[in-house]
């Protein structure tokens, strides 16, 4: 190996066992006892989507799961244009019940927020901490259709109703919305991304999540320039009942600056 490639490579594998250290050590100074983090990913993403947050999770002491919704992910050939929001709540309700989870701390991206809200609905008593990331917080009887134009929700219940999937939107510029844009990056992910079934947008959380007395935390990407989002964030912040707290980085921050996405999940924690 050349000298200065051998060099870069020492530096950076002594960067990551300080951050690896950084992390395990906040942990231990905030007295925090180690966690079950269960970690569901967004629209069109999957399980893969936490493959650089996990790591250092665990690092940090805590267990870790980041199960892949039906129809999408490796799973994406699973009934993909079927695979709805109680398709994905159920998954969720099933992992924890089959790995026999407790005291979990239920970590929902983006559309995922919808699937916190209905595993919270569904009153399982396995949640005792719920932290929708850069998310839509959901009550009994909203959807994610529910939080969009009429025009866009329209579109979505005809798709629903023939059982269509849905690609990204807009299907040429999902990088960008996402903060994506390094074309390595953008290689990577781009086979991974899938079409999602439109009845994910459309089906309605069914139990009320506020029934169960759950610790809630919303934590916003202030870099995600989706109004949408940003709405959502602002309604939350001034919400009693969550902990609301910010992280400096794009909707998909757990892919692109792990470190801090880790740190502000530990800091919720």
């Amino acid at each position: 190996m050349h000298a200065l490639s051998r060099r870069s490579a020492l530096l950076a594998a002594a960067s990551a066992g300080a951050l690896l250290q950084g992390c395990a050590s906040a942990a231990v100074s905030g007295n925090t006892k180690p966690r079950h983090y269960v970690l569901v990913h967004g629209a069109w993403h999957g399980g893969w989507a936490w493959s650089r947050t996990a790591p250092l999770l665990r690092a940090a002491g805590h267990t870790v799961s980041t199960p892949t919704l039906s129809g999408l992910g490796e799973r994406w050939q699973v009934a993909a244009g079927t695979s709805g929001l109680h398709v994905h709540v159920q998954d969720i309700v099933d992992h924890m019940m089959m790995e026999d989870l407790h005291d979990v701390v239920l970590v929902g991206h983006s559309y995922a927020g919808c699937v916190v809200s209905g595993v919270l609905g569904e009153r399982t008593g396995r949640v005792a901490h719920a932290i929708y990331v850069d998310a839509l917080v959901p009550m009994k009887g909203q959807a994610l259709a529910s939080f969009v134009p009429a025009p866009v929700k329209a579109d979505y219940e005809k798709l629903a109703a023939q059982n269509a999937v849905v690609p990204p939107r807009p299907p040429e510029a999902w990088g960008e919305l996402w903060g994506i844009t390094d074309p390595a990056m953008v290689a990577w992910a781009t086979p991974r991304i899938k079409p999602q079934a439109a009845r994910s947008f459309t089906e309605t959380v069914q139990g009320d999540p506020m029934a169960d007395p759950v610790r809630r935390s919303f934590l916003k990407c202030t870099r995600n320039p989706n109004p949408l989002f940003k709405a959502i964030g602002a309604g939350i912040q001034k919400d009693p009942r969550y902990r609301y707290a910010e992280v400096d980085g794009y909707h998909d921050v757990m892919l692109l600056d792990p470190p801090r996405f880790t740190d502000a999940l530990l800091q919720l924690g």
